[in-house]
């Protein structure tokens, strides 16, 4: 099994990114304009996966940890699962548990139902801000009962392209931590040069590229079909969502008093982190 990206995935990564600096900043994060889901429909990004486009889960992961990076809209993920597993094309939100998660659009929500993907209707109502700055939210007062799609791999490709937003989330975070160190000083020096702060930029470093390496494995084995694909998906999401979660913590005492501030961007990976804890989540079982 190979887990080197080649040329054309590479390339497909690169446009990725440069459309996401332009059209997605992390700035903007709180006021993205109403045009962005058509610009990401346009870039084909929701449907990737879909028999006639061609493209396998591998490299759909590569693109969707970019989007991660940014903090992309939620609700790409229910919408790219559904569009491969029910045809629908149009915009789908995510169902929690009493929450309905970038509701803007749309009526349908897909969420995990006792192991299974499965999509609910919900009413239209006014949204509020949700449990990042960068979403909305919908509360359900009751769940209403799912309809559930008839493919165990809906399931693992949901979780598979949630623990690639965790795995992005996780990289903005060290991202964001390097940079701050190479310009704020301290003592007359960039505080990078200083062995504790490099100590955590590194360990950020490793918790993300170990989150990566098991992404492309569980990625790759779901491509291939391999018995064991639910284990190799459920550490993937483990692993993203705990380098998220302690990156976005790291990258807040990177910035110190600053990275306390509501102005400063640190909070805004950390947030997105808590809130992919509770998307696709892995229960023990799923890893024995």
């Amino acid at each position: 099994m190979d887990l080197t990206p080649n040329d054309e995935q590479e390339a497909l990564r690169f446009a990725t990114i440069a459309w996401l600096e332009g059209n997605m900043p992390l700035a903007e994060a709180r006021n993205r304009a109403p045009t962005l889901w058509s610009g990401m429909k346009e870039m084909g990004w929701l449907e990737m996966t879909r028999p006639e486009m061609g493209l396998d889960h591998a490299t759909e992961a590569l693109i969707f940890a970019e989007l991660g990076r940014f903090l992309a809209p939620v609700a790409a993920l229910s919408t790219a699962v559904a569009a491969r597993w029910t045809g629908l094309l149009d915009t789908v939100a995510v169902a929690l548990r009493g929450h309905v998660l970038d509701p803007v659009g749309t009526t349908s929500a897909l969420g995990l139902f006792d192991g299974k993907a499965g999509l609910i209707e919900f009413a239209a109502e006014s949204a509020t801000p949700g449990l990042d700055l960068s979403t909305l939210q919908v509360r359900l007062d009751e769940m209403p009962s799912p309809s559930l799609i008839d493919e165990p791999l809906a399931a693992l490709h949901f979780r598979l392209l949630a623990a690639a937003y965790g795995v992005g989330c996780a990289e903005a975070a060290g991202d964001m931590a390097t940079e701050y160190a190479k310009v704020r000083e301290q003592f007359g020096k960039p505080i990078g040069s200083f062995q504790a702060i490099k100590h955590i930029c590194a360990d950020m470093a490793v918790r993300s590229q170990v989150a990566r390496s098991q992404l492309y494995y569980a990625a790759c084995a779901l491509d291939a079909g391999d018995a064991d694909t639910a284990f190799y998906v459920a550490a993937a999401k483990r692993l993203a969502d705990q380098a998220a979660l302690e990156n976005g913590r790291a990258n807040i005492q990177v910035h110190g008093g600053i990275g306390m501030t509501d102005e400063a961007q640190p909070h805004l990976p950390l947030k997105r982190a808590h809130l992919l804890q509770f998307v696709a989540p892995v229960e023990t079982a799923d890893l024995l």
